[in-house]
C-alpha cells in the first residue's frame, strides 16, 4: 500500500528526529512500539540526564510543513495519556522496573521555517 504524503513526511520526520537524538548521545532502543487500541511511541531511547542519570525516554515526533506551532500543540492531554499508558506497557513487556528507573516523556517537533526544517526538542512535564 502506498503511503500518503502526510505519512511520508511523518516517516521522514521520525528518521530526522532519531538522528537528532543520536547526535545528542541518546541510545535509540526501539521505534514505533505500538499497542493496539492504546497507541504508539515513535522513539524509545536511553539518555543520561544531569539529575537522574540513565533515563528511559519515550519520544513523540511531530512533523509539520508550516511554522505555526501546530507541531508543538499536537500533543495534548489525550495523546499524553496514551503515551504514558503505552510507555508503562513497554516497561512491563521488557522487564523494566518503573519504580527504580527514571522515565522521561519528550517531544521532537520538526517544522518548516524559511524554506528549511527546524527541530525543537522538549521534555514534557507529566503533572
Amino acid at each position: 500500500m502506498t503511503k500518503t504524503k502526510q505519512q511520508q513526511i511523518g516517516t521522514w520526520g521520525e528518521e530526522k528526529a532519531a538522528s537528532f537524538l543520536l547526535q545528542r548521545g541518546y541510545e535509540v532502543i526501539d521505534r514505533n512500539f505500538s499497542i493496539p487500541k492504546k497507541g504508539e511511541i515513535d522513539i524509545i531511547a536511553w539518555s543520561t540526564k544531569p539529575h537522574f542519570g540513565k533515563t528511559l525516554c519515550f519520544v513523540e515526533v511531530k512533523t509539520r510543513e508550516r511554522s505555526d506551532g501546530s507541531a508543538e500543540r499536537a500533543v495534548g492531554k489525550k495523546k499524553m495519556s496514551a503515551l504514558k499508558s503505552v510507555g508503562w506497557l513497554y516497561c512491563l513487556k521488557h522487564g523494566i522496573d518503573i519504580d527504580h528507573t527514571p522515565i522521561q516523556f519528550e517531544q521532537v517537533s520538526l517544522c518548516m521555517v524559511h524554506g528549511r526544517f527546524e527541530i525543537n526538542h522538549y521534555e514534557i512535564p507529566m503533572g
